[in-house]
């Protein structure tokens, strides 16, 4: 690559080094590649002078204003769908595309559409229809559908022959090859297209295989995106059960479906890719969870070894239990047949007083000693000799038999 030498001004011209030489067309084509890569489409308002016709349909002026020009080109193509004769002098808007004309190195601007009279009827409309749907509530941030997160069925509503097409579908290729496609078919321009996308929206509701819907098409002039802004289409859309993404268009372009889809997203691939999570994030995603969860499981499980480790160490084996309760039992048996004996002795011990305490008071025991129960008449114990007074009958009772007397006299001590 060429280098500034601070030197080279002090060398001779035939010493210094070569730069790169390009050639005018390299040059220019290279410039064209700039201008067009760091302007997208835009609107231009200025004044029609120096307004050429071709014979081939083409259209050449220049938009100017108070201080500067610009010139411009309208091709056929585009031309014959304007719907009206531009003339000298008259005040336009133009969706243009920045770039050079390389045969000639001059800077122009490719026109896509005009809109006459400053804003134009046509814009007009769409201010009007978007006031409209605004007042309705089609556009509220709290109407809209959040989106899945990680879609198994995507539904894609537009044209088969769009180029947007098969940017969405290589993007979906490489970002979500596990999805499943669905291609709802419509046209995406033209008088039929509103229809048509009106039915295709109702025939994925109807489906219901869809997990959300892309809506897309490719950039244009308003007059070429005017289907998305028509009231059936914007209302159908509004009205889905399944969630919407619009990619309409260039980052630039906005249409009332863009508005009252679910997300709107700048271009058709865009929306590809704000439906499909990228498949290599996704799986470094699921590689730190992945790291997480062993963690977190390792974490549990080494807990749960100490938690075990200090239940064994206060865990007695059952033989040890057994043989603890066998001791324990025996020593019992030991302790009651003490407690009985003693127990035992002193019933003994406590029969024995009383049966001396009966043999004490058995009247009989003082018979066998010469003893006598005397008894009057009537069986009362005489235990006074006023109780027995003379000539009166008393009984004898001895250890082994009664005797009967007649008492004849009676002495009291003294």
């Amino acid at each position: 690559m060429p280098y500034d030498n601070p030197f080279d001004d002090m060398m001779p011209a035939e010493s210094r080094p070569m730069e790169a030489v390009l050639s005018v067309s390299d040059l220019n084509a290279a410039v064209r590649a700039q201008l067009e890569g760091r302007f997208p489409p835009l609107w231009v308002e200025g004044e029609i002078a120096q307004l050429t016709i071709a014979s081939s349909g083409h259209m050449y002026f220049s938009l100017k204003d108070a201080g500067a020009q610009v010139r411009c080109a309208l091709f056929r193509t585009r031309a014959v769908r304007l719907g009206w004769q531009p003339r000298q002098g008259d005040k336009v808007r133009a969706r243009v595309q920045v770039t050079l004309y390389e045969a000639r190195g001059e800077f122009q601007l490719t026109v896509e559409t005009l809109v006459k009279g400053g804003l134009g009827a046509l814009y007009e409309q769409f201010l009007n229809l978007k006031a409209t749907f605004e007042a309705e509530g089609l556009f509220d941030p709290e109407r809209k559908q959040p989106l899945p997160r990680f879609p198994r069925t995507i539904g894609i509503i537009t044209s088969p022959q769009a180029a947007a097409l098969q940017d969405v579908l290589t993007t979906l290729e490489r970002r979500a090859p596990y999805a499943t496609i669905i291609l709802y078919p419509t046209l995406v321009q033209g008088i039929e297209a509103k229809s048509q996308i009106v039915e295709a929206i109702a025939n994925a509701n109807r489906d219901a295989q869809a997990d959300v819907l892309l809506l897309c098409r490719g950039g244009g002039s308003l007059e070429d995106l005017w289907c998305f802004n028509e009231a059936i289409v914007v209302r159908a859309i509004a009205a889905s059960q399944l969630p919407i993404i619009a990619g309409i268009g260039h980052e630039t372009d906005t249409t009332l479906a863009d508005l009252a889809a679910d997300v709107r997203a700048p271009t058709p691939t865009a929306a590809a890719e704000l439906v499909a999570p990228d498949k290599t994030r996704l799986l470094q995603q699921l590689s730190q969870h992945r790291q997480r969860l062993h963690q977190v499981v390792s974490r549990r499980i080494d807990d749960a070894w100490m938690r075990l480790d200090s239940y064994s160490a206060r865990l007695r084996s059952p033989a040890a239990l057994m043989e603890r309760q066998a001791e324990r039992i025996s020593q019992l048996e030991t302790r009651l047949g003490l407690w009985s004996r003693r127990a035992l002795d002193r019933q003994q011990r406590h029969l024995t007083e009383l049966s001396l305490r009966l043999q004490a008071l058995d009247p009989n025991q003082p018979l066998l000693r010469g003893y006598a129960l005397v008894t009057d008449a009537n069986g009362h114990l005489v235990d006074s000799i006023l109780k027995a007074p003379p000539a009166s009958l008393v009984h004898l009772r001895l250890a082994d038999g009664q005797l009967s007397a007649v008492v004849e006299s009676t002495t009291a001590n003294t």
